[in-house]
């Protein structure tokens, strides 16, 4: 279109000043039209949690060895149309949403209650961060996003199994105005607790099949009369070694449910005492070189059974570097 533009202007100015005039009318109203669509849906925008469904996947249920490990993961949101309170579709969208991840991770040789012990810290960068689930074209938002610490994260291995628990809280250190529907940040602290566990279910230990829980637990949000109510996440993912186990391909999927309520004067009418869901499935590729110490996943998970929320497909890499340390 714009090279169409540019060969008609050549050769006819004045007409083509006129349909540039009137081309930029006609979208103006468009977008008008678009956007008052989109924002007469905040009326049932549930209020979002930090954590992301679907961030885990293959054998997440496990705590990392000792060592020491750096882990860039991109979380792509793709956004493609908002539900309703009964799952039915309030309009289409396309709206993508990165969340840039870099995650720092210790796990200590030395063990607490029988489990490797270790901490976790992560520094998330958003493009575009939703404060709910309201959604506009022309929003953008960057910058620094809620910071995630986890002083305590232990890792059990028992037989074919290894166990994971892990507490952590979000800190609300990136930006928030509760005027504008996009925000770095989300503006409250909120205490997040994880368990899982994967089961090797062969000797060869080819086969693995892994469930993690996330409990979220949130506070008050600032300058707004509004406490989100906890929430709960179940990943899980069943996949095979392969190349003498430096590779594991299988499928991940979750499922996730507000437990109660968001509370205070500032929840909108319409959704008060509505429950968000989601929840999605699809196929994983994990590789890992310990000889030139990185690890490389890719997960793919489109969603179904959303309502109450914005609805599309999930996609998230990781790239880590690992710097284990040898067992004594």
């Amino acid at each position: 279109m714009p090279h169409q533009l540019a060969l008609i202007a050549s050769e006819h100015k004045s007409t083509a000043a006129k349909c540039g005039v009137t081309a930029r009318i006609l979208q103006s109203l468009f977008f008008m039209v678009v956007v008052a669509v989109l924002l007469s849906t905040t009326a049932f925008a549930q209020q979002n949690g930090h954590y992301l469904q679907g961030i885990t996947g293959l054998e997440d249920g496990s705590a990392p060895p000792p060592g020491f490990y750096v882990t860039y993961a991109p979380y792509l949101n793709l956004v493609n149309s908002v539900k309703g309170p009964d799952g039915n579709t309030l309009v289409n969208i396309d709206v993508n949403t990165v969340v840039h991840n870099m995650v720092f991770q210790m796990t200590t040789p030395k063990k607490f209650l029988g489990a490797w012990y270790g901490f976790e810290v992560i520094v998330p960068v958003v493009n575009t961060r939703l404060q709910g689930n309201e959604v506009s074209p022309s929003a953008q938002s960057a910058g620094l996003s809620d910071l995630y610490v986890a002083p305590l994260v232990l890792g059990w291995r028992k037989g074919q199994s290894t166990y994971l628990v892990e507490y952590g809280f979000y800190a609300p250190t990136g930006a928030f105005n509760p005027s504008n529907s996009f925000n770095p940040g989300l503006g409250f602290w909120e205490q997040q607790v994880q368990a899982g566990t994967t089961r090797y279910f062969d000797k060869k230990q080819l086969w693995n099949g892994s469930v993690l829980s996330t409990w979220e637990f949130n506070q008050t949000k600032s300058s707004e009369d509004l406490k989100p109510g906890p929430m709960t996440t179940f990943e899980y993912s069943f996949g095979r070694r392969l190349l003498h186990y430096s590779m594991n391909v299988g499928v991940a999927g979750y499922a996730y449910q507000k437990l109660s309520a968001d509370s205070g004067s500032a929840v909108p009418a319409a959704v008060r005492g509505d429950l968000d869901r989601s929840f999605g499935l699809g196929p994983e590729f994990k590789y890992t070189n310990l000889k030139r110490h990185v690890s490389f996943d890719a997960r793919y998970e489109p969603q179904f059974g959303v309502q109450s929320r914005t609805s599309g497909n999930t996609v998230v890499f990781t790239l880590t570097y690992l710097n284990m340390f040898r067992p004594k």
